[in-house]
């Protein structure tokens, strides 16, 4: 077993020994303690706070992902919109042109006499 002393022992230790170097080394250490004891209490403050970073990214990815998978689906849909424009104008100039070419028929008042 190695020779140490927990934060217990050192407090007991306070209490027996009497000479000022031994009060010192024991303040000491009592406050290396109280430091170890704060950076595990912020270690583990900053690793949950991390583990909720992660999860954050993580639910951002996937809505960037459902987000563009839904544009490219809009986009698919334009698409397919646009063409049906093209095609409806098309048919639309074809229907001009042969209005163009029919023959009109003539303006003004028929007389029936001759």
């Amino acid at each position: 077993m190695p020779f140490a002393f927990t934060e217990q022992g050192v407090a007991m230790l306070s209490s027996v020994l009497r000479s000022d170097v031994a009060i010192a080394a024991n303040i000491a250490i009592m406050r290396a303690f109280v430091q170890i004891r704060e950076y595990l209490l912020t270690s583990a403050s900053l690793s949950a706070e991390l583990k909720e970073l992660r999860a954050k990214v993580d639910l951002l990815q996937l809505q960037k992902e459902e987000n563009l998978a839904a544009v490219n689906d809009l986009s698919e849909d334009v698409r397919k919109d646009i063409d049906s424009l093209y095609l409806a104008i098309g048919e639309l100039a074809s229907k001009i042109e042969e209005k163009k070419n029919s023959p009109r028929p003539p303006i003004g008042f028929l007389s029936t006499q001759k």
